[in-house]
């Protein structure tokens, strides 16, 4: 599954990424090296109030003192992409894009179980 994110993680000033589900919680994360303690405090913040704030927005970039976000919203969560200064957004936006549909692959095996349940029992 992390062989997706190799294009995203690849680019020139990506520090990290995490995949934030509608209810909230953090459903992975990847990070650079050097940037490993900071993506692990992001993990654990509780998502659900950004969740429900970005409700009605696909596409946006927020610039902070220290760092720039990239979040896209798909169809289960938003993808939030840590960037530095330096790297290209035109670049991480086409990669985002094609990595959407993938994203929406991917299902929790909860949601998996019950979609067999439904389609087996009713």
């Amino acid at each position: 599954m992390k062989d997706i994110f190799k294009e995203v993680m690849g680019l020139e000033g990506v520090r990290g990424l995490l995949i934030v589900s509608n209810e909230g919680s953090v459903t992975l994360t990847k990070s650079s090296s050097d940037f490993t303690n900071e993506a692990e405090r992001l993990a654990q913040i509780n998502w659900l109030p950004f969740t429900i704030e970005m409700s009605g927005i696909n596409d946006a970039e927020l610039v902070f003192d220290s760092a720039r976000f990239y979040i896209k919203k798909y169809q289960d969560g938003y993808l939030i992409v840590i960037l530095g200064y330096n790297a290209p957004l035109s670049m991480v936006r086409l990669n985002c894009e094609v990595l959407i549909p993938s994203l929406s692959k991917i299902q929790p095996a909860s949601k998996k179980f019950g979609n067999l349940l439904r389609k087996k029992i009713f």
